[in-house]
């Protein structure tokens, strides 16, 4: 990871050192802090234009050194650092002064150990031939092979035709037609009344994700079965999570998944199913226990009702199966099979003689796993086509089924651009089979500080042409997708994502805790070691820590957990809050918390003055927390989910001076915030404020603002507020909620279809209490893509006017009280996606909808079933119109 070590050091030393107005002046080191950062540079372009030969020891050594001499430069100035901005009390000159001569050593020293490195690469270059001699050392200075995504490309991430295989729901099955058709059979049309198990069996990477998820969205099934359920249980599960996402699937309320009670979430599950024609799928089971922890709570009506079960174990598939021919093997591609699956990556069948040959060469190779025909079409795909390069890649593939997947994904890994390595290797922090979200983890690679900010384009531009760049690749798995296509979530398959865990701990960058341990005290908490060699567990100081669920206590015991940078938990844990001001290094904190230590009832983080991103997550157990800011110069992202979180004005009002801010969201009653007395141009959102804040004052301050939430007080009787006109101010916001504010709009005189809001393109209301009149205001806002209605306006007519909503292309609405809809004119004229949730009194859709030839998707939830014939109706139309592209999905219908 040298290029990471690099990158992140340059980072520091800009931020700190190097601005226009730097955080710390250094005056008197001002010029070998200039030369350190030179240094870097040089480093840094050597290792963005390399190819390495990896199979030369010699560059991984030069490569070692890079990052090792790096990362402790940077650990040292940062401990420095820390020791200057708390530095308190009559002895606050003395530490100050005594810090600044050792930060010179430090500049110092590492200046020396840059410029031997420069001699290194710079005497690789020397002699007769200067290609052959950087490529007989590993190093090739040349551009690369593996351009990121086309600077053109929108900050957002889509499926591209290279990654297409790669998402969970939308794979093209390739050679397994005749499966496909078997477990249909076995699902739908065999004879059996009783619960039926069918189990697919096979090797990791073979496809059994991909041929259940194909046939969980084939439409005889949807058709059939009235409830559907999926849940991944992988090899490290809990009962509450498996059952809380399978109610998730079969009920329409939240509440139940709340409970951390086992019996009692396998009674609500239980219920929900009763009666009903069910199709549970079970993917990536590992043992028999698991599968006996929830077996029981799934009701045998004699009602045709099946499971489907994913397992690379023979013996916890037969144990599941109703008999032995409800057990489908999947078996490798065959030479065509393959053949087309390789095509289908490439999106094309037509190739140059010499290359379709070594095409050929290399898909044998891979022995029939689709997995691994997968990357290896992915990597070329993003080859220059030279006959060496693919040659190269050839040679590389080696070994029977098990060993050729293994060297592709070491391949693809190897393969990858400098700055996508580490955004590769971050996956590993998340555990098997976890979905994160895209938006979030932009945020944190941008914080992390291996990624720098390129071509006028900011760090979440940056990390999120990485991420596409491994979407392309087929190096991760797309899982949620939006009405338009961008991916929402994004999760590792389990073998790629050993290659991450294994590559990470190789380059110290990992430490996973949590799993077989046993308690140790050490102090302050209980320090969880590993049955195993638990006195080498935290031997090595590693940047980045994982909390495993089942650990209840964070080690600080070792000195090495002084030096971490990002701690995660992606499941809540007992927590002593007060434990985070020992890690002085932190930039992340992304964790979710259970119940902690009764005396902890403030955030305090005076200690972490390197915070950059912090999201805290809160369950119902905790208590009341109130928030206190420290003046976080480095603080990018802030985020606080909890309902016993309190934020005073005096509080809030400090984010001002924190100047690289991007995002703060606190999930709490509405804090109030003043205005900043200078321009804060790099805030982009703010959640959830309160409606007396939208001034004037406060919006010409933050120029730059994209999304804003404004949230009013659960008794907001009369409470309306001039601040709506104010949004006047806001022309660059994007993203609009607005909760419990009581709105009037038709008296503002607001110039709705000119300057008024122009780049907004999404809105949500929530208990805004408009008349459904005021939808007429909202249609002429000139970008509008998405409006969110829930429980948003008064009153049971919406009779729309002409010419309105000309740019939306999603429609939700969720209300009790919606009960007659008529729409006239040329109304949402490119509209994509209609939902309609809890409007039981609705009784039928507009047949006008039936002129909408953009119509892709009506999406119905907890509807009456003469809204579900409407939708049906206008479905009929479209087909005789010509149009077969409209699905019409419904879920909870009321007959």
């Amino acid at each position: 990871m040298a290029y990471a070590a690099v990158t992140s050091l340059k980072g520091t030393l800009h931020l700190h050192f190097l601005q226009s107005q730097p955080s710390f002046p250094v005056q008197d080191n001002q010029e070998i802090v200039e030369s350190l950062h030179e240094n870097l540079g040089f480093l840094q372009e050597v290792l963005e234009k390399s190819e390495i030969a990896y199979d030369n020891s010699a560059m991984k050594r030069l490569e070692a050194e890079m990052r090792d001499v790096a990362f402790k430069a940077e650990e040292r100035i940062e401990m420095e650092l820390s020791g200057i901005y708390l530095a308190k009390g009559w002895t606050k000159r003395i530490r100050i002064k005594a810090s600044l001569l050792r930060l010179r050593g430090i500049f110092n020293q590492a200046v020396k150990q840059t410029d031997y490195l420069k001699e290194l690469i710079k005497i690789s270059a020397k002699g007769p031939s200067q290609g052959e001699m950087m490529r007989r050392s590993g190093l090739l200075l040349a551009s690369t092979s593996s351009p990121l995504a086309d600077p053109e490309r929108q900050n957002n991430i889509h499926v591209s035709k290279f990654s297409k295989i790669a998402s969970k729901f939308d794979s093209r099955m390739v050679g397994c037609d005749k499966e496909l058709k078997t477990v249909l059979d076995k699902l739908r049309r065999q004879s059996a009344e009783q619960l039926q198990v069918v189990s697919i069996v096979g090797m990791g990477g073979i496809g059994k994700t991909t041929l259940a998820g194909e046939v969980y969205k084939d439409p005889s099934i949807t058709s059939y079965f009235y409830k559907q359920a999926w849940v991944t249980v992988s090899q490290e599960y809990t009962v509450v999570q498996m059952l809380r996402c399978l109610i998730g699937c079969v009920s329409a309320s939240s509440d139940e998944q709340s409970s951390n009670d086992q019996a009692q979430l396998a009674e609500s599950l239980r219920k929900r199913l009763k009666g009903q024609r069910y199709l549970i799928v079970i993917d990536d089971i590992w043992s028999i226990e698991a599968w006996d922890s929830v077996q029981r709570c799934f009701p045998d009506d004699n009602n045709r009702s099946r499971i489907l079960l994913t397992s690379r174990l023979r013996e916890v598939a037969e144990y599941a199966a109703t008999s032995g021919n409800s057990i489908i093997n999947l078996s490798f591609l065959d030479a065509n099979e393959s053949w087309n699956l390789y095509c289908n990556v490439f999106g094309k069948t037509e190739f140059l003689s010499v290359f379709e040959q070594i095409g050929k060469d290399i898909v044998k190779k891979c022995k029939g796993l689709p997995l691994a025909i997968t990357l290896v079409a992915s990597l070329l795909s993003k080859t220059e086509e030279k006959v060496e390069k693919w040659k190269n890649v050839a040679e590389s593939v080696i070994g029977d089924s098990i060993e050729a997947c293994s060297s592709v994904l070491s391949l693809s890994y190897n393969q990858l651009p400098h700055p996508s390595k580490a955004c590769f290797l971050y996956f590993g922090v998340f555990p098997e089979d976890y979905e994160i979200p895209v938006k979030k983890l932009v945020k944190l690679w941008a914080a992390e500080g291996f990624l720098e900010a390129v071509n006028n384009k900011n760090l979440e531009e940056v990390a999120t042409e990485c991420l596409q760049d491994l979407v392309d690749r087929s190096l991760v798995l797309v899982g949620k997708q939006s009405y338009n296509g961008k991916i929402k979530t994004i999760r590792m398959h389990d073998l790629l994502r050993d290659l991450c865990l294994r590559e990470a701990r190789c380059e110290n960058l990992l430490n996973v805790i949590g799993n077989d341990y046993h308690g140790a005290d050490v102090g302050l908490v209980k320090l969880p070691f590993y049955k195993r060699k638990s006195h080498h567990l935290f031997s090595k100081a590693c940047p980045w820590i994982s909390i495993n669920p089942r650990c209840y206590y964070i080690p600080v015991g070792s000195k090495c957990f002084d030096k971490f940078h990002s701690l995660h938990s992606v499941d809540h844990i007992d927590f002593r809050i007060k434990v985070l001001c020992h890690f002085k290094l932190l930039r992340v904190v992304d964790m979710k918390l259970g119940i902690w230590n009764i005396g902890d009832k403030m955030l305090y983080m005076a200690n972490l003055v390197h915070l950059r991103y912090l999201a805290l997550s809160l369950s119902e157990k905790v208590g009341p927390l109130k928030l206190k800011f420290f003046e976080h110069w480095n603080m990018q992202s802030f985020i606080v989910r909890g309902c016993g979180v309190i934020l005073d004005s005096r509080e809030a009002s400090r984010i001002w001076k924190m100047p690289l801010l991007r995002n703060f969201y606190v999930d709490i009653n509405p804090f109030t915030l003043e205005a900043s007395e200078v321009v804060h141009r790099n805030i982009e959102t703010i959640s959830w404020l309160h409606p007396e804040c939208c001034t004037e004052d406060l919006f010409r301050r933050i120029p730059n603002f994209k999304k804003l939430g404004i949230k009013g007080l659960e008794d907001f009787e009369n409470e309306i507020s001039d601040g709506f006109y104010n949004f006047v101010h806001l022309g660059q916001l994007e993203k609009l909620s607005i909760k419990m504010w009581h709105l009037e709009l038709s008296s503002s005189g607001i110039p709705w279809a000119t300057s008024f809001l122009p780049n907004l393109k999404k809105l949500k209301l929530f208990e805004t209490r408009l008349p459904w009149s005021d939808m007429r205001l909202i249609g002429m806002l000139p970008n509008l893509e998405i409006l969110k209605l829930i429980d948003a306006c008064q009153g049971k007519k919406w009779e729309t006017s002409e010419g309105g909503f000309r740019q939306l292309k999603r429609l939700v609405i969720e209300s009790i009280c919606f009960q007659d809809w008529n729409v006239v004119g040329d109304h949402f004229p490119v509209l994509q996606h209609l939902e309609l949730h809890d409007c039981r009194h609705l009784e039928e859709i507009p047949i006008t909808f039936a002129d909408i030839t953009s119509l892709e998707l009506i999406q119905l939830n907890n509807c009456r079933d003469s809204l579900l014939t409407s939708a049906k109706r206008i479905q009929d139309e479209q087909q005789s119109y010509g149009n077969e592209a409209l699905l019409v999905r419904s879920k909870y219908i009321w007959y």
